[in-house]
């Protein structure tokens, strides 16, 4: 196929396909619409001179029959006048038979003039003058003979004396015969002709029809062998780089369709190749993502069970132990709440480094997590003797402090060990083993090692059941909410009040929010857990609202993963909507750890919150970490001092230094100062001295049911009323 169309011209391989097919078939088209057209006319000017040769030679052929028969009357009107010449006399005879011999004579004569006229053969216009002639002498030799021999009335009989006009009247009888049979022969010739001119025409017709197909299929063929050629190219370049060769590229000499198809190709298995070595390349890139901490860069919990899947093989085959160490890192939530993730990040970092550093390179540190590492010691000796050093190396190392943006920083690890395979059969047995040692340790006063024993798994498994009753503590109704009322220091009487969860387990009973919140906060569960007692609150304010109660606002801790949530501002929006309580009595407190993690956007978000009328404040305002210039940029209505700073008021100056630097700070600012945690009057006269303006504390109130709440307000409603009364009625 490429020698064949190697052969067509230049001018040609520059048409399309398109056009090529066009063009061909145009010419199939064109000649056999002209080979119909002449076909048609030579038809027409055929029949039309057929005609004409057809009518001419039978006239031919009819005038020289009509001229034998002429001859023949005017014979049998010579015969009927020699008959009749005896018995009437040669005057009647010649008045009677004489006219219609010469008028036969005459017709003969007209129709041999016509068929001088008609014929165009010289030889057949030669024998019709002399047939003319030899009937003039036939004529004139019969009227002498009736001149001669008929003035006494009697013609005779005698042959000799007719000789003349008789054999001049055979001559013509044997001239006219033939001249007829000429004449039809030449008209059964010009009709064979003609039927062998039309055959000849037909099979002509047919010969052309012929080539015009031959032709067709030539080009068809052509035009069939370029396509099918360069389909078959296409389809073995496809297969090529179906079959993974992405430098294959498809022929494109010609400058058609097809040329355009396998330029486009050719573009796309390019960018295919190009691709695949980036793919290529980045393979080793990606799998190491895949396997690996995307912060600290350490094995991630896709490789630890390949990794710890390996040590138990070693250890079995060489008879040797092999350590899980789960570590926990104490502190790290106070310092990613107070500096910020970014520092928590960095802090990771180091720490991964510090444990990576410390151990031998057969040895894996990984990080399944959060604050959680897990590390792999290999190859042990039997008796265990190498683990307790490299424990204290690894508690060492965290343990020095990091300086994160020129603030030092520290923390310590707690730690849990479990050895193969005397604290576990299997990869999952050993991580949950350590895990529960881990625990331990954190409740021995962390900063410490524990090895697992067997009761550990006791508080893995309450811990794991804490966790599922987590899950299914809003569907089963196992939350409620306490409220503990906020009261104005100058006048006593009750502003608002703080909604508090409290969870009442089936089994377990009450469990305090110390134990459940972080566990919340790690399982991602706090969320929905947040906007539940969200709903409830604004539902229970409401509620208050129609039973007559006076308005006071009602404040709803907000935790630094449920702010971080884009969809806070429409659960805030819901919550007011479905109760219909007014934003004006809705209270957000938020840490300023949470917002100082990504202050611009937390700005828009609190923005957002106080243009639908929702309060602001900021819970245990001293406990983390902000600068002064973002903290007149939050619109806020009130801080809130930490119950830590007030629970050792009045014994502890530094306490009460911070409570005053507080109050005095939130009054430049403008704000409310409540304080949270009062318990007895020292610390009420300490903050009312120094102008705190609203308090909550079991001074007041411990948290209560919303019934107790309500009776709480009833009655110290009626109690105003009474003192109101004494006092009017003393006045008067």
């Amino acid at each position: 196929m490429r020698g064949f169309l190697g052969g067509i011209p230049s001018w040609q391989r520059s048409l399309s396909l398109r056009a090529e097919i066009a063009i061909g078939f145009g010419i199939v088209i064109s000649l056999m619409l002209a080979l119909g057209v002449a076909f048609y006319l030579s038809e027409q000017r055929t029949s039309i001179a057929i005609d004409k040769l057809l009518n001419s030679d039978n006239r031919m052929a009819d005038l020289s029959l009509r001229s034998s028969l002429a001859m023949y009357k005017a014979r049998e009107a010579e015969n009927e006048l020699l008959l009749s010449a005896d018995r009437l006399g040669v005057a009647e005879a010649s008045a009677r038979s004489l006219p219609a011999m010469q008028n036969q004579l005459l017709d003969m004569r007209e129709y041999l003039s016509s068929l001088r006229i008609i014929s165009t053969d010289a030889q057949f216009r030669d024998r019709v003058d002399q047939i003319e002639a030899q009937t003039q002498q036939y004529e004139d030799g019969f009227l002498a003979f009736l001149k001669q021999h008929g003035k006494d009335g009697n013609l005779g009989s005698e042959p000799t004396s007719r000789q003349g006009y008789v054999d001049a009247a055979v001559a013509i009888e044997s001239s006219v015969e033939a001249l007829h049979t000429a004449a039809s022969k030449r008209a059964l010739q010009t009709r064979s002709d003609v039927a062998r001119a039309a055959s000849f025409s037909r099979w002509a017709a047919i010969a052309m029809i012929a080539l015009a197909a031959v032709m067709g299929l030539v080009i068809a063929r052509i035009v069939s062998l370029r396509i099918a050629g360069s389909v078959a190219q296409l389809i073995a370049f496809s297969r090529r780089v179906a079959s993974g060769d992405f430098s294959a590229r498809a022929p494109q000499g010609r400058d058609d369709e097809f040329g355009i198809l396998a330029k486009a190709m050719n573009q796309m298995a390019e960018s295919i190749e190009n691709s695949n070595v980036l793919l290529e390349s980045s393979a080793d890139s990606l799998k190491h993502q895949a396997t690996h901490d995307a912060l600290t860069g350490l094995p991630n919990r896709a490789l630890l069970e390949d990794r710890l899947t390996q040590a138990i093989s070693y250890a079995d085959r060489y008879g040797r132990l092999m350590t899980v160490v789960f570590i926990n890192l104490d502190g790290f939530k106070m310092v990613n709440d107070s500096l910020g993730r970014k520092a928590g990040d960095e802090l990771l970092k180091v720490m991964a480094a510090r444990m990576s550093q410390c151990l031998r390179s057969v040895d894996t540190v990984v990080r399944t997590g959060g604050d959680e590492f897990v590390v792999v010691l290999y190859d042990q000796p039997g008796d265990g003797t190498d683990i307790v050093p490299a424990l204290r190396r690894l508690l060492d190392a965290i343990a020095l402090p990091v300086q994160i943006d020129c603030q030092a920083v520290q923390v310590t690890g707690s730690m849990g060990v479990a050895t193969y395979p005397a604290d576990g059969a299997d990869a999952d047995a050993l991580v949950m083993n350590a895990d529960a040692a881990m625990s331990r340790a954190k409740t021995s006063g962390r900063n410490n090692f524990q090895f697992y024993a067997a009761e550990m798994n006791g508080a893995s498994r309450d811990r794991f059941a804490m966790r599922e009753g987590l899950r299914h503590a809003i569907a089963r109704g196992e939350f409620h909410l306490a409220y503990q009322p906020q009261v104005d220091m100058r006048s006593g009487e009750m502003i608002g009040v703080e909604a508090l969860i409290r969870w009442q387990h089936p089994e377990r009973g009450s469990i305090s929010p110390a134990e459940f919140i972080p566990l919340a906060e790690e399982t991602g569960l706090i969320v929905p857990i947040g906007e539940w007692v969200l709903r409830t609150a604004c539902f229970q304010r409401k509620a208050w609202q129609r039973a007559g109660l006076p308005a006071f606002g009602v404040s709803v801790n907000v935790s630094a993963r449920q702010f971080r949530e884009r969809t806070l501002i429409d659960q805030v929006a819901r919550a007011l909507a479905d109760s219909g309580l007014e934003a004006r009595l809705l209270e957000l407190e938020l840490t300023e750890s949470m917002v100082m993690e990504d202050l611009e956007s937390a700005l828009l978000s609190m923005k957002a919150l106080q243009a639908m009328g929702v309060q602001l404040s900021i819970d245990d305002f001293g406990t983390g970490y902000s600068s002064l210039s973002a903290l007149k940029r939050f619109p806020i209505a009130r801080l809130k001092i930490d119950r830590a700073f007030v629970r050792d008021i009045p014994d502890d100056d530094e306490d009460k230094a911070i409570a005053k630097a507080i109050i005095s700070l939130g009054h430049e600012l403008k704000l409310k100062v409540i304080a949270e945690g009062v318990e007895n009057e020292q610390q009420l006269e300490f903050l009312r001295l120094n102008g705190c303006d609203e308090m909550q504390g079991y001074l007041f109130s411990p948290p209560v049911s919303p019934t107790q709440l309500a009776a709480l307000v009833k009655s110290r409603l009626g109690a105003a009323h009474r003192a109101g009364a004494r006092t009017a009625s003393m006045r008067g």
